[in-house]
């Protein structure tokens, strides 16, 4: 963990949302929101069903599993998103050898009870000024699965195109499957975004 523990010192800052790495506490909290309903039980967001077999114990391996499987040439920051100072949901961006690349993709989660209310839209703005901004990426990636109307929504907003679709099965039958991407040049950031405590962590994305 002490090689890669600078990266809890990264806040990002909107008008509603603080986005940060959680702690013990705070990732069991988060599992009580991800119990209480993310998506609609006859609909499945996710291209790994997680939700499906939703288990603390299987919760916590999976973030830890990310802080400790992280190189500089392979990683996946998934934020946690804390609205009147609770976490709500996450939103994350991974890479693979980001230095050659600069590109990153992203992925997200809010409550149920969250959404609707516009801060899946601010927190998927402040990951990509994370990304374009601090991180200095060119491409940001994203899909949502053609059910998935408000994540096609949000990506439509912040000014991705569509660049293709593919099938994919998380529930072992075919769904159709947005493809988005958004560069650097086109990007505008709808929010004000406050990025703070990332300059020592950089060597850590690849990207110093």
């Amino acid at each position: 963990m002490s090689d890669v523990e600078a990266l809890w010192e990264i806040r990002l800052r909107t008008p509603r949302l603080e986005l940060r790495l959680p702690t013990e506490g705070e990732l069991v909290e988060l599992y009580r929101v991800a119990e209480g309903g993310i998506h609609p039980p006859e609909e499945m967001p996710f291209l790994v069903p997680w939700t499906d077999d939703l288990r603390l114990d299987a919760f916590l391996a999976f973030h830890r599993g990310c802080w400790e499987a992280w190189t500089p040439e392979r990683w996946s920051l998934n934020l946690v998103a804390f609205f009147e100072g609770r976490p709500i949901g996450t939103q994350g961006i991974e890479a693979e050898n980001f230095t050659a690349t600069r590109t990153v993709t992203s992925g997200s989660w809010l409550g149920a009870a969250f959404q609707r209310a516009g801060l899946g839209t601010e927190q998927r703005a402040a990951i990509l000024e994370l990304a374009f901004v601090g991180l200095g990426a060119n491409t940001a990636i994203s899909g949502a699965q053609t059910h998935n109307v408000s994540s096609q929504w949000v990506s439509a907003k912040l000014g991705y195109r569509q660049s293709g679709s593919h099938t994919v099965a998380p529930r072992g039958e075919p769904v159709e499957h947005y493809d988005y991407s958004l560069e650097r040049g086109e990007w505008r950031c709808p929010v004000e975004v406050e990025i703070t405590g990332l300059e020592t962590a950089l060597p850590l994305f690849g990207a110093a």
